[in-house]
Formats: structure tokens, C-alpha cells, sequence
């Protein structure tokens, strides 16, 4: 019977961590309408555009792109240049929304492209097919990670400047933000990388920077930065299989910890 109680707790455990992922995953704040379209005719959409050209756009055949499934999905913001020198320490109070909706498409698990839906005469339309979203994808891996190891923080919003993508979210009162530029190319961000979080009152400063040497202050989500070029790997930026696994091992080390109280003598 203790076996099973024990049994049971360890149950109990990776059931609560597992939640606690999916509800990080299914928060993006996607409208049920643009989901459903996004899930079924925006992905056929996508597989039609891709599979004209697979292997231009990244994918190994057609079979590749006929099993693609969707990932989660963002509402697209922009910087808005009337906002931006107001504002030191949030990235989302100078910021606006598009109304378009992009979401990762998945490939064997890891993020592969994007898909971008907007509203379009009383019905929806996709609009971007294609691209490299294992950057974005790398991002949303790290960022899970640390939100579902805190209990006080917003959903993650998605800000494209230029081809930058950053996702910003705040975390126990204070806000920060991860952009989708890999370790090689963070001499492009000051340092800045999608290996962490990072304060948004740091990517503030140097966006002025980077703005003040060439950037146009009066246009709406347009760095001044290099084009990132394409990375063909897509690494291990399975996001949701790396949060479920941190979050496994956290829940093995309680079970383990409650064994060696529960076998411990008791004083009298």
C-alpha cells in the first residue's frame, strides 16, 4: 500500500508540472476563430504554398511538409516610432498590434516555419508562409522553461522589428524579453542572444542606440540591424519537449526527497 501511495504522489507530481506547461503553451491569446482557421484551411494554405518548393524552403521532401502540424501562435505587435523615446524599461508600452497572427509550424517536433493569418473581408487570409522559425522557436523554449518555474507573470507577447522577433513577457513585476538572434550574431543585439531573458530596460537602451546611428524614428517596426540570415539546422528547440523534461526532473527530485522524510525515524 505505501508503494502505491508513493506511486501515486509521483503521479500526482508530473500531472501539476505537466499543466503547468500546457497552460504557458496554450496562452498566447489567439482568438478561437483565427485557431480554428490557423488549424485547419491556414495550414492546408501553407502545405499548397511550401510544397511547390520544398526544398527551397527548407524541407527535406514533400512528405516532410504533408506532416507538418501547427504550433502555437502569437498576435503580431510592432514598435510604434511615436511611442518609443517616451519609454525606458517596457518593450510592449511602445509597441501596437497588427492584427495579424503568426504561429510556428512544427516539424518532427522542432520549429520549422511560420504561418501568418490576418482578418481579411469578413473572412481570413494567410499572408506569410514560410521563413525559419527555429530562432523563434529557440526563444520560446527558454522563456517556457522560466515561466513555468514562477508563478507571477503575463503571457508572452511577440514584437517584430525588422526581422528581429522578440517575445516579452513580465516576470515577477519586472519586465523582460528574449529576441530570436542566436549566440554567433549576438554582436547584432549589444550581447543580447536567445540563450536568456533579458531586462527590457537594457534592449530599450540599445534599440535608441541603434536608432540614433541609422535607423528611421518615424517608421513603425524597423531596425537598422543586418539581415539574419537563415539557419538551416534547426538544433533542439523542441520548446515544449524541454519544458516537460526540466519539469520531470524537478518532480523525480521531490518524490525522492518525500521517500528519504518518509523513511526517516521519528524521535521519540
Amino acid at each position: 500500500m505505501r508503494q502505491v501511495k508513493y506511486f501515486s504522489v509521483f503521479l500526482i507530481s508530473i500531472f501539476i508540472c505537466f499543466i503547468s506547461v500546457q497552460n504557458i503553451y496554450a496562452s498566447t491569446n489567439i482568438p478561437e476563430d483565427i485557431q480554428k482557421y490557423a488549424e485547419g484551411t491556414g495550414l492546408e494554405e501553407f502545405k499548397k504554398l511550401i510544397l511547390v518548393d520544398p526544398v527551397g524552403y527548407g524541407y527535406a521532401d514533400k512528405d516532410e511538409v504533408n506532416n507538418v502540424t501547427l504550433g502555437p501562435g502569437f498576435e503580431v505587435h510592432l514598435f510604434d516610432a511615436s511611442k518609443f523615446n517616451n519609454v525606458s524599461t517596457s518593450l510592449i508600452d511602445v509597441s501596437k498590434p497588427t492584427g495579424q497572427y503568426e504561429f510556428i509550424v512544427m516539424s518532427n517536433g522542432l520549429g520549422k516555419s511560420f504561418l501568418t493569418i490576418e482578418r481579411y473581408e469578413d473572412s481570413f487570409r494567410v499572408v506569410v508562409a514560410g521563413g525559419d522559425a527555429s530562432r523563434l522557436a529557440k526563444s520560446l523554449d527558454i522563456m517556457t522553461n522560466t515561466l513555468s518555474t514562477n508563478s507571477d507573470y503575463t503571457d508572452p507577447v511577440l514584437i517584430k522589428d525588422g526581422n528581429i522577433r522578440y517575445l516579452v513577457a513580465n516576470l515577477n513585476g519586472k519586465e523582460v524579453n528574449i529576441p530570436d538572434v542566436p549566440a554567433e550574431k549576438n554582436a547584432l543585439m549589444g550581447g543580447m542572444d536567445n540563450n536568456q531573458l533579458w531586462d527590457s530596460e537594457k534592449t530599450i537602451s540599445f534599440l535608441k542606440q541603434v536608432q540614433s546611428h541609422g535607423g528611421n524614428p518615424d517608421a513603425d517596426g524597423t531596425g537598422g540591424y543586418p539581415i539574419l540570415e537563415s539557419n538551416a539546422s534547426n538544433g533542439v528547440n523542441n520548446y515544449f519537449l524541454t519544458a516537460v523534461t526540466s519539469l520531470l526532473v524537478a518532480a523525480v527530485f521531490t518524490f525522492i526527497v518525500y521517500l528519504l522524510f518518509k523513511k526517516k525515524p521519528i524521535k521519540k
